[in-house]
């Protein structure tokens, strides 16, 4: 009996819930580039106590299929330190902030995922060679 594929994406309803519980959510949203150097870029929102958080990083893109935990890549900004974002916005409420996220990036608001699977989306883009 051929076994049921996980859903690797969350509704927006499925991630308000888990930001309610405390946990983060992440989207990888490809390649990016700063001062001639090859990085990648992901989002991640959190709790706070008064709303929520996006945090935006862009890392070197040091990864293999062998080595795939973005987190440890190192920020792409030298004036950054390991899992320092480059970007913070608050937000009131999570609906506000996927707004915000779904304008600067289209359709990322459609590959959120569980904190700790941007991994998983990075693999894709490997095999992908890359390609966002």
């Amino acid at each position: 009996m051929p076994r049921e594929m996980s859903r690797r994406y969350l509704t927006q309803s499925e991630a308000a819930s888990a930001i309610g519980r405390g946990k983060a959510v992440e989207a990888f949203l490809g390649g990016c580039s700063r001062l001639g150097q090859a990085g990648i870029r992901w989002i991640q929102i959190r709790a706070r106590p008064a709303g929520v958080e996006l945090h935006v990083y862009e890392s070197a893109d040091l990864g293999s299929e062998d080595y795939l935990d973005v987190h440890e890549f190192g920020p792409l900004n030298p004036d950054l330190e390991q899992d320092e974002s480059d970007e913070v916005q608050s937000f009131p409420g999570v609906e506000d902030c996927l707004r915000v996220v779904e304008t600067r990036w289209p359709g990322a608001g459609l590959k959120l995922t569980n904190e700790g699977m941007v991994q998983d989306e990075y693999a894709e883009y490997l095999r992908r060679g890359r390609e966002a």
